[in-house]
């Protein structure tokens, strides 16, 4: 590599390091995010919002990933369509069937809800097991290509929408997709995708059929009691789903209009709307009115001055469009649990520099350090992000008052954890069952 090269690597490095959202210019879009989000979680806010009710809810087709020409479920329903109706005859024949292979989507899009559409959906996703659904789904993605880009459909999700999740949970918020997509077939690659475990996932869903075959027990879907997750469907399934009212809320068409309006329309906590609109013929796609399929945007565009929702203009407010799934798995090599951390403050009342408190952590879940006086072990259940510190055992050595008192809060904090996360910038912090950091700590040199 040479000089010039490593010296942009390494500006680069430290761009990211330093704004949370390098993808996005400089303005008021990026301005308004940022101000939002430290003035929620600014313990000195007055909008200061516990981080139990930081939850943010995120449209998927048009908002994370490109939805054009076609919603990328509708293209995998489609691919279905082409591959079963040369051998099955009775399928070839029903008329939507007939209407997709003929290419007339505008019949498929017709109704409230795209009603030829969702009965291609049931055609093609009813009547097999969740589990087969889900192969099906994954042998998809990894080899359908997107029509005009000639990559994976996973490949398109917005870099700057990346960011911008891996920003608010840094900041302790909840991140929900809440998309008229199908869950099931969003659950399948969302936390490989976006990060998003698939019980944060929340869509259109019929309910399954339980059964056991062969004395295995099996879930059928079917399109029974068939609940779609869009427009009015959206707070509701909120309700039903979460549980808790969202304080931010992201979209890009008329579909999620009562989403944004349910979040920031008489919400007791401070709270933000933000919707995408395509602006970018030529990098992406430019519509609002008239979308290449789904993705309408007239009311919600029109009324968002009135309500303060931010509008993102995709061609003067991005630098860059597409995220590249092999960053995420590169960066989350280093960001593992399992090693050597020293505390940098505990309970919000930092610690004695001279006086070192430290956890280890092994890959089978032992614990281990110093207190700062003592020596200490144990044992800690991970699972996931949810993490708790067994018994541990310790040497019973007194010290110097102040280095006793580190060591008790120390003691307290860890009885306390129920969770943990790393930041961008490898921290790791290790929070209460209220989403509180108690405890922070970096890492050590092997």
């Amino acid at each position: 590599m040479s000089t010039w090269a490593f010296l942009l690597l390494i500006n680069a490095t430290m761009t990211r390091a330093s704004d949370p959202l390098p993808s996005w210019n400089e303005g008021d879009v990026k301005e308004s995010i940022v101000a939002f989000v430290k003035k929620v979680s600014d313990k000195g806010s007055p909008d200061y919002v516990e981080p139990s009710e930081r939850i943010a809810v995120f449209d998927n087709d048009g908002t994370l990933w490109c939805e054009a020409p076609l919603p990328f479920q509708a293209a995998f329903a489609f691919d279905e369509v082409k591959r079963r109706a040369p051998n099955e005859p009775k399928f070839a024949a029903e008329p939507m069937v007939q209407a997709a292979l003929a290419g007339r989507i505008d019949e498929l899009l017709k109704g409230k809800h795209h009603d030829g559409l969702i009965q291609v959906l049931g055609l093609t996703h009813a009547g097999i097991t969740t589990d087969e659904f889900r192969e099906r789904v994954n042998q998809w993605t990894e080899t359908a290509l997107h029509p005009r880009f000639q990559r994976r459909y996973l490949e398109l999700t917005y870099q700057p929408m990346q960011e911008l999740l891996d920003y608010l949970r840094e900041n302790q918020f909840e991140c929900f997709i809440v998309s008229g997509g199908g869950a099931d077939f969003m659950r399948v690659w969302s936390e490989h995708v976006y990060g998003i475990v698939p019980q944060n996932v929340v869509g259109s869903m019929a309910q399954p059929r339980f059964e056991v075959r062969d004395g295995v027990p099996l879930l059928i879907k079917t399109m029974d009691n068939l609940f779609v997750d869009d427009k009015e469907g959206k707070p509701v399934g909120i309700h039903q789903f979460i549980g808790r009212r969202p304080i931010a809320c992201f979209g890009n068409s008329d579909g999620d209009q009562a989403m944004l309006e349910y979040t920031t329309i008489g919400n007791p906590k401070p709270s933000f709307g933000l919707i995408v609109h395509h602006t970018d013929a030529e990098r992406e796609y430019a519509y609002d009115a008239k979308p290449p399929a789904s993705g309408k945007l007239t009311t919600a565009l029109e009324v968002a001055p009135q309500h303060g929702w931010t509008v993102v203009d995709m061609k003067r407010d991005w630098n860059r469009m597409w995220f590249d799934l092999s960053e995420r798995e590169s960066s989350s090599k280093p960001q593992t649990f399992f090693g050597n951390w020293l505390a940098e403050d505990i309970m919000g009342d930092g610690v004695i520099d001279r006086a070192q408190t430290t956890l280890e952590v092994a890959a089978d879940g032992s614990v281990s350090g110093s207190t700062a006086v003592n020596r200490y072990r144990g044992q800690a259940t991970i699972d996931g992000n949810a993490i708790t510190f067994g018994p541990l055992i310790s040497t019973r050595r007194a010290g110097p008052p102040a280095m006793m008192n580190q060591e008790s809060r120390f003691t307290e904090a860890l009885s306390l954890v129920t969770g943990y996360r790393i930041d961008s910038d490898g921290l790791l912090y290790l929070t209460d069952g209220d989403g509180n950091d108690i405890l922070q700590f970096s890492r050590l040199a092997e």
